[in-house]
């Protein structure tokens, strides 16, 4: 077992016991988790080399190292995965499981071709239509889609990033990907990280600026949390009315798993939302 999963395991068990109302989803996430360790020794990831040089103009420029369509995908071990999902969704809510024997039904006919969903992962007017033509939850097949390639995407990031500039690097978006961040973490002397929506890469960034629109008018850039849970915030920025979670792991006894942080805060987020705020990349975990 890696160190991750057993990392993954620890933190589930203690906050399935604080948090007996997320019970479910935290065994789901637990179960994914297991599936995705399960692979990881098959997977083959070969990826083509950057240039000193293509580095210091991306990073000058503020464009990311490589594309979502760039990123290489192992597919025989996301299809493994995908399976793994399936029956793990099953058992999870109803919903989901309606939703993928539909999907089942329709790839035991051949239906549709699941390796190449796979490889067109982030092309979202395929993967509509494929959701459309079979009667199935958008939100449901991208989570699945997206679950069954994530140990690719950190494989890939394994790969790049030593070639990341961080010291010139202070933008809301990864710079592996140019995605989005999908939460921010406060720690050592009150750094802010952020971690990607997409390829879940890591980066330092500024703390008083909105990540999503640049904003740095303090007027316009505040926070709020809930009493005696300082550890999470949402921090708002009034200029594009978007939002962002934040955990203060300082204030936790424990390493976060930003995943899990993020599932245990989707209190947060509705909050957020009937205050008029809209966060940029939702979280699937609210299925």
């Amino acid at each position: 077992m890696s160190e991750a999963l057993e990392k993954i395991r620890k933190l589930v068990a203690m906050q399935e016991e604080k948090n007996p109302a997320y019970r479910a989803v935290l065994d789901f996430y637990k179960k994914i988790a297991e599936a995705r360790n399960n692979l990881q020794a098959s997977l083959n990831i070969t990826m083509a080399g950057i240039s000193e040089e293509m580095k210091t103009i991306q990073t000058r420029e503020g464009f990311p190292l490589i594309g979502h369509e760039d990123f290489v995908i192992d597919i025989p071990s996301s299809v493994s995965l995908f399976e793994s999902l399936c029956r793990i969704g099953k058992e999870a809510t109803e919903k989901m499981n309606i939703n993928i024997q539909a999907l089942e039904e329709a790839l035991a006919i051949n239906a549709f071709n699941l390796k190449e969903a796979l490889r067109r992962h982030s092309d979202e007017s395929y993967l509509n239509r494929i959701a459309e033509e079979f009667d199935v939850d958008k939100p449901i097949f991208q989570f699945l889609i997206h679950m069954s390639i994530q140990p690719s995407l950190e494989a890939n990031v394994e790969r790049l990033k030593e070639r990341v500039d961080l010291k010139n690097w202070l933008r809301g978006y990864c710079p592996v990907c140019g995605s989005p961040p999908l939460m921010s973490e406060l720690k050592g002397d009150g750094q802010r990280f952020f971690q990607c929506s997409f390829c879940g890469f890591h980066w330092p960034g500024e703390r008083l600026k909105c990540p999503f629109c640049e904003n740095r008018d303090h007027s316009k850039l505040h926070y709020f949390y809930e009493e005696k849970k300082e550890a999470y915030r949402v921090d708002l920025c009034d200029n594009c009315m978007q939002y962002i979670k934040t955990v203060d792991s300082r204030k936790l006894g424990y390493q976060p798993d930003i995943i899990l942080e993020d599932i245990l805060t989707t209190h947060l987020d509705i909050l957020a939302s009937g205050k008029g705020y809209k966060r940029p990349v939702p979280s699937p975990w609210g299925l």
